[in-house]
């Protein structure tokens, strides 16, 4: 399965497609003793130090590979490790905020139930003391009434 390829100018994962490019293949030793006769006219034996220096270049390059393997290996860990520690992080400040969301949501809720057992409690206060008017006024008119009878019948008799 190829490995997708992040394209840093539009910021998308793209899936690889088709075969992975053949390894970059390193110089043989009768391959730089043809590229010398091709491009020199110089034939060289194979005990000639220049052929040395190629075996040395091929052993340095290699090791430049493995050494250069080994750091995309420590770079992958390091990257995998960092995406776990960031998003650990994302999920505690998120769950976080949600519990601040919450907590703020209840605070609220609680304080409009007080603010309206408050205003129950006013209601309920005003509603005595109306209940006391009317019962004067309601025995006020009964006296009224008991008075006015009471002169209706003197008058009638």
């Amino acid at each position: 399965m190829p490995t997708p390829i992040f394209d840093p100018i539009t910021g998308e994962i793209v899936q690889a497609g088709g075969d992975a490019p053949p390894a970059a293949r390193a110089m043989s030793l009768d391959d730089a003793r043809a590229l010398l006769v091709r491009e020199h006219g110089v034939a060289v034996g194979t005990d000639d130090p220049l052929l040395m220096l190629v075996t040395l270049h091929q052993g340095m390059v290699a090791d430049y590979e493995a050494m250069l393997r080994r750091h995309d290996e420590a770079i992958r860990g390091f990257l995998g490790a960092t995406g776990e520690a960031c998003a650990e992080a994302v999920d505690t400040v998120l769950a976080s905020l949600k519990d601040k969301t919450v907590k703020a949501s209840l605070d609220q809720a609680f304080a409009l139930v007080e603010r309206q057992a408050l205003a129950m409690d006013q209601l309920d206060r005003q509603l005595r003391r109306h209940r006391r008017y009317h019962l004067a006024l309601s025995l006020l008119t009964v006296a009224a009434a008991g008075a006015a009878i009471a002169i209706f019948l003197s008058i009638l008799r």
